[in-house]
């Protein structure tokens, strides 16, 4: 187990080569794994089980633009075999328990010095303990508030019909009501009738007022923009 190798994912060239030759340095056999994309990476992943990962949370994106979520790869990376450690730029207590509720065996800050780096591989790898069962405890409580909070914050979008969420998007896309109306086939007045009950259900008086109340929730990242 103490000779399988660790492989970082990161997409900050300098930070990952400095790490690599460190750990190398270290007598630990560590080597990059260029993020170009979640299934290339799960898959080099897999093919260096069981390996340790030393994985960040922000990874760029895919050639499309898609952006490539750390935090998403945990699990996958876990069922491969592999053992994850979370070392990131990220704070919060919600944010790291997400990471150990997927999988993660810790997490560590990127300005962890390279000397408790090798001692928390070293553990890893000879399969002793790494995080405190009380900090574990805590941010797994943390990131089950981070859950319910979500839940109350978007309650309110989730009383939307289909319909009222096309329209909720398209106001803030900055659609006037007229166009909402051609775009849909319906007339204005039917479009009025829709904003008006968008508006009633998220509790606003106004659509500057509902569009900032879906930023500020997520809400528009979670809905399909109309056509």
């Amino acid at each position: 187990m103490t000779g399988t190798p660790v492989l970082l994912v990161d997409d900050h060239s300098l930070f990952a080569q400095a790490v690599e030759i460190g750990l190398r340095a270290a007598g630990i056999p560590a080597r990059r794994v260029e993020p170009r994309s979640s299934a290339e990476i799960t898959a080099a992943c897999s093919a260096a089980a069981p390996a340790t990962v030393l994985l960040d949370l922000r990874l760029g994106t895919e050639a499309d633009g898609v952006p490539i979520e750390g935090l998403d790869l945990v699990g996958p990376i876990t069922t491969t075999g592999c053992r994850v450690v979370v070392v990131t730029g990220e704070s919060g207590d919600d944010t790291w328990g997400t990471a150990v509720e997927r999988g993660a065996l810790t997490v560590l800050p990127k300005d962890t010095e390279l000397e408790t780096l090798v001692q928390v591989l070293t553990a890893v790898r000879e399969g002793r303990p790494v995080l405190d069962e009380g900090r574990r405890q805590d941010l797994l409580a943390a990131a089950r508030r981070m859950r319910a909070d979500a839940e109350v914050r978007l309650a309110p979008f989730r009383s939307l019909s289909p319909r009222e969420d096309e329209v909720l998007c398209s106001i803030a896309a900055g659609m006037p009501a007229a166009a909402i109306a051609a775009a849909a086939y319906v007339s204005e007045a039917t479009v009025r009738t829709q904003i008006r009950a968008v508006l009633t259900k998220l509790g606003v008086t106004s659509q500057l007022q509902a569009v900032a109340l879906a930023r500020r929730a997520g809400w528009l990242e979670r809905s399909t923009t109309p056509n």
